[in-house]
């Protein structure tokens, strides 16, 4: 019963994504991180199917194990806790890598690089989830009209929603 809770939990997961990377000239070969990427996110797959697989249920009759049913869960808890931290160092780690092949895509400080903003817009409108709810035409000219994708939060839309109505 419980496999099966996982099993359904890791299939609604949405899957990992690692991008193509290519080689730009001026970054000799041996420091593209992709195959370093790509095997730790294999591995990564591995060690969730091998979870999936094995899926353990507590002992609460304590006849098998001289382990408590608390103390199960608690090492259960820690194995999934580190694979979810993982997954988050992984997602960095892409990330970083993924900046680091757009050009303009970094803003450099003192203390690192960080993604610049309208890469950042830019990777969220390339999201699953973004829903389109409509469009706003505005009168213009014959042949001067322009289509602009807009990417807003919540509270966003509720604001230009209510600029528009009034």
């Amino acid at each position: 019963m419980q496999g099966a809770q996982m099993q359904r939990e890791l299939a609604s997961l949405p899957p990992l994504r690692v991008p193509k990377l290519s080689l730009h000239k001026d970054r000799p070969a041996e420091e593209v991180a992709s195959g370093s990427l790509y095997r730790k996110t294999s591995q990564l797959l591995e060690t969730l199917h091998q979870m999936s697989a094995t899926a353990k249920v507590v002992d609460v009759t304590r006849q098998k194990t001289a382990v408590s049913p608390a103390a199960q869960l608690l090492e259960q808890t820690a194995c999934l806790k580190a694979l979810s931290e993982t997954i988050e160092r992984l997602k960095d780690e892409v990330m970083k890598e993924t900046v680091l092949q757009h050009p303009g895509a970094s803003v450099p400080t003192d203390f690192g690089t960080f993604p610049s903003a309208p890469f950042l817009k830019a990777k969220e409108e390339q999201k699953d989830d973004t829903v389109y709810i409509g469009k706003v035409t505005f009168p213009c000219q014959p042949g001067h009209g322009q289509v602009h994708k807009l990417v807003l939060t919540p509270e966003q839309l509720h604001n230009l929603h209510a600029r528009l109505i009034s």
